[in-house]
């Protein structure tokens, strides 16, 4: 008969026969295998069985259930199959377990009488963890030079108005005088005293007479 082999925190061995079509497992006193781990949660997982094949599922442990130190949600059992509740090692066998031997496991989970947990390779490398930046770190001279707050930059808002300003104001004078210098060249007269007497003559003149009485 199928059972499994729990190796205990305390070093304690507990052979478990898996008679029943469901085995739970966990802290909680109506699990059939109870665990005093307290790595192992009060409802860890089960063991079912299926037209003579057994699954173990794990019911949402918080430390999780693994088979062959791969954390898994269900997973079929093989015979010699190593299974971890939590902290708590187990050695699944299709049959009859082996004869218990002399010396005991040591260490939570069994020592030298456990098969050895299945090599994982991963096929990409691993991203190295991300050092948190540290606030009282230096700043940089530039940073040093237009400060430490927003983005780093100084503000040109004001220098770029002022110098838009000053290339209007040139254009202009610039404009102006050209148009004088045409109209010297082609009035032979001043343009500003020009456009004063043609705006005095174009207004009328008002000719305030006194009456005699």
């Amino acid at each position: 008969m199928a059972s499994v082999v729990f190796y205990m925190e305390d070093g304690s061995t507990l052979v478990h026969k898996l008679e029943n079509e469901v085995t739970t497992i966990g802290r909680h006193p109506d699990s059939l295998v109870q665990l005093t781990c307290p790595s192992s949660s009060g409802r860890h997982a089960t063991i079912k069985q299926t037209d003579d094949k057994f699954y173990v599922q794990d019911l949402g442990s918080s430390n999780g259930t693994r088979v062959n130190g791969a954390e898994i949600e269900e997973a079929l059992l093989k015979d010699g199959d190593r299974v971890g509740f939590g902290d708590v090692q187990a050695v699944f066998y299709a049959g009859d377990p082996p004869a218990q031997p002399k010396e005991r496991p040591t260490g939570p989970g069994g020592g030298k009488n456990l098969p050895p947990p299945a090599i994982i390779i991963y096929d990409e490398p691993t991203t190295p963890a991300v050092k948190p930046v540290k606030s009282g770190r230096a700043l940089s001279p530039v940073r040093r030079a237009y400060g430490s707050k927003g983005s780093g930059y100084p503000d040109t808002t004001e220098s770029g108005c002022a110098t838009a300003f000053v290339v209007i104001a040139m254009f202009l004078f610039a404009f102006i005088v050209g148009l004088a210098l045409r109209h010297s060249k082609d009035m032979n007269g001043n343009l500003l005293t020009d456009m004063l007497d043609k705006i005095s003559g174009s207004m009328p003149k008002i000719k305030i007479e006194k009456k005699e009485e």
